[in-house]
């Protein structure tokens, strides 16, 4: 198996724990108290496999070979990667803050268990 399609294996892991995600989300919505561990452990799987395994290996081997092979970073599918992947590591420590500040029983936080 080459890199790309390793990359490729693990966007669908990743799609499958968003997929749960938006399950969680959805009960949520519905009134059902948040089961704070299943909540922190998909919050681990963002910052750990998503982010410092998957997103790193994006970024420090395969956008810079994209990028050396004359694919442009500054108005190119590189360089709007880079601002996904910013955008999903905010959404994650906002998701972390919720929880955090749920267990504290802060108010507007949500319902946690």
């Amino acid at each position: 198996m080459n890199p790309t399609e390793i990359l490729k294996k693990e966007h669908r892991i990743i799609e499958v724990m968003l997929d749960c995600l938006g399950k969680v989300t959805d009960r949520i919505s519905e009134g059902e108290k948040l089961d704070c561990k299943e909540i922190c452990e998909m919050v681990e799987f963002f910052k750990g496999f998503a982010d410092r395994f998957h997103h790193a290996k994006e970024e420090v081997l395969l956008f810079p070979s994209l990028e050396s092979h004359g694919m442009p970073r500054e108005g190119g599918p590189t360089g709007v990667m880079f601002v996904e992947h910013e955008i999903g590591r905010q959404l994650v420590r906002e998701m972390e803050g919720s929880v955090a500040a749920g267990l504290k029983g802060e108010t507007g936080s949500g319902p946690v268990l």
